[in-house]
């Protein structure tokens, strides 16, 4: 008697597993934004972005209307082929930034609250009416799953409401759990967000997140692939969820979760992992 294989998923199936759980993180992570935004000072400067708290806010609204507009528009028969833009995500997502601040003007945070939250119903029954396994234009020019848009938006509200809570001078922390729905979908798109300067590099990392499964990416002069472990890496990179989620994002330096033990390199070339974080524009 053989016993069955072993079935290896990479990031994108491994958010398709995981929908449920967070649409339902999704759901709570907008809740405790809201409690956080009826008691920040719109006007507050947010540490390392060009926003206020309030504009901050409008965005992460902002995001959850885009997806919400793209899901329905794939679900009622429009819009479900485009051609790829020549643009980056990257450099297409200011421009979308720029749009969510005007098509969201509020800047009360105590309404903004309101406006977040009805963003996220509006965005949660869009995502339950829709074919997971589509590949859905969006606004930033990326095509995405129900799945991985869930997983990036509750990164969205966890990143971006540390930024909120940063502005505030008040506490927020970062459940692991909640980490660990969020990187596969980060992982499922960070080959689209490949720095130029990454064109001559040819490297592969193997992703040990504790409490994740493993994945591999490959960076190949100027194009990128994230599958599950599997071919022998140049470095092995051991981190803890949410230090991995805020390095990602560009929140923290890798020297603390170093110095703490939530961050380590191996491998055949350790030393490869420094350049990690050098490959990948922030989502």
């Amino acid at each position: 008697m053989t016993s069955a294989p072993v079935r290896i998923t990479g990031p994108a199936e491994d958010a398709r597993r995981t929908h449920k759980q967070a649409k339902d993180a999704l759901r709570a992570a907008v809740a405790r934004t809201a409690e956080l935004l009826r008691r920040v000072d719109p006007a507050s400067p947010v540490p390392g972005l060009t926003w206020t708290a309030a504009e901050t806010a409008a965005h992460m609204a902002g995001e959850l209307r885009d997806y919400a507009l793209a899901l329905n528009r794939h679900t009622g028969g429009y819009m479900t082929h485009a051609n790829r833009p020549m643009e980056t995500p990257s450099r297409m997502s200011a421009v979308v930034n720029a749009r969510q601040l005007t098509e969201v003007p509020e800047r009360d945070t105590g309404r903004l609250a309101v406006v977040l939250t009805e963003a996220s119903l509006a965005y949660l029954a869009a995502a339950d009416a829709a074919d997971e396994s589509a590949a859905i234009p969006t606004a930033n020019g990326l095509l995405l799953s129900p799945p991985t848009m869930t997983s990036l938006l509750l990164g969205e509200q966890v990143v971006h409401g540390l930024d909120i809570a940063r502005a505030a001078s008040t506490p927020w922390d970062i459940e692991p759990r909640d980490a660990l729905l969020v990187i596969p979908g980060v992982l499922s798109v960070a080959p689209e967000y490949l720095r130029p300067s990454a064109a001559a590099a040819r490297v592969s990392f193997e992703l040990r997140i504790r409490g994740a499964n493993q994945y591999r990416m490959a960076v190949d002069h100027g194009t990128a692939v994230v599958t599950a472990a599997g071919a022998k890496p140049d470095c092995v990179i051991t981190a803890d969820p949410v230090a991995f989620l805020l390095l990602g994002y560009g929140r923290i330096s890798q020297w603390g979760p170093i110095m703490r033990g939530k961050l380590r390199a191996g491998g055949r070339k350790p030393w490869l992992a420094m350049k990690f974080t050098t490959l990948l524009a922030s989502p």
